[in-house]
């Protein structure tokens, strides 16, 4: 029942960044576990494998062009701080079960430094709320955030991780 539970989670990417990381990360998240668990089977790890990989080769699409490392929804200028972390989320976890080009860890990773602010933080470009209203500083959850997608992609000694934990500290 479990494995069948689990099978019924994989689902074929489609649609924007948003949607596509929607289905990819969770078959990185079920193939992962069923590694860890020694629960796979060769059919089953076939089928994971391969939502994955065309779930890569989706989100590589929405990459915006002139903005290395940079994601948005549709992969249109300008790129998202928050939706690039996201995906520097789902890249790194997806690197312990499928190919994910270092390159491609190392630039968005660089895309975000060059986002920092001098004081260590970052400045959200996409703003959400439940009532649509924007009264609340989102700086302290966007700087959190991004650095614990940096701090979790392996660069936790990175100066850039560094500053911002220095400015949250001080707030």
């Amino acid at each position: 029942e479990v494995l069948a539970g689990l099978e019924g989670l994989l689902q074929m990417p489609y649609g924007c960044f948003e949607q596509t990381s929607s289905a990819t990360y969770p078959n990185v998240l079920v193939l992962d576990y069923l590694q860890r668990s020694g629960m796979i089977n060769p059919r089953l790890q076939l089928q994971a494998e391969n939502l994955i990989s065309l779930g890569y080769q989706r989100l590589l699409s929405f990459e915006v062009p002139g903005e290395p490392g940079g994601f948005s929804l549709f992969g249109d200028p300008p790129a998202e701080t928050m939706l690039t972390a996201y995906g520097l989320l789902e890249f790194s976890d997806m690197a312990a079960v499928a190919y994910v080009d270092p390159a491609l860890i190392e630039r968005t990773v660089d895309f975000l430094a060059s986002r920092q602010n001098s004081d260590g933080s970052w400045t959200p470009t996409m703003l959400y709320s439940l009532d649509g209203s924007v009264d609340v500083d989102s700086t302290l959850a966007a700087t959190a955030y991004i650095a614990w997608g940096m701090a979790d992609a392996g660069y936790v000694d990175d100066s850039t991780v560094r500053q911002a934990v220095r400015f949250l500290d001080r707030q």
